[in-house]
């Protein structure tokens, strides 16, 4: 999920061209909704956005029974500091910096992808 479309397009380009199956979501609003009925196996959440910012959404998604289960995994330009604090708040598996570097990237996914399937 991200508000830039240019940023939601580049993640999800690159995610299905490593073989994932990829729905996007530009608005936080409906989400977790949409995560009750779908069980997504991770959700990548923008951690800047408009009226509900990806940390407050993954805090909302580990309280509740349905949709706890999800794996969330940060993405932002955030300073560490600052992300620090968002992965606690949420319980998030970890964070990806916003890149350029598309092999970068898909490695951390990969990462913490792992880590995510470990702690379940």
């Amino acid at each position: 999920m991200d508000d830039d479309p240019v940023t939601l397009e580049v993640v999800r380009e690159r995610l299905q061209e490593a073989g994932y199956d990829v729905h996007v979501r530009s608005d936080a609003i409906g989400t977790s909704q949409w995560v009750a009925r779908e069980q997504p196996d991770f959700l990548l959440l923008d951690v800047m956005m408009p009226a509900l910012s990806g940390g407050e959404l993954g805090q909302l998604l580990r309280r509740s029974h349905t949709t706890n289960q999800t794996a969330v995994i940060l993405h932002s330009s955030l300073d560490s500091s600052a992300l620090s604090s968002v992965l606690e708040r949420t319980g998030a598996v970890g964070a990806i910096a916003k890149t350029h570097d598309g092999q970068k990237f898909l490695e951390e996914f990969e990462r913490l992808t792992r880590r995510a399937k470990q702690r379940a």
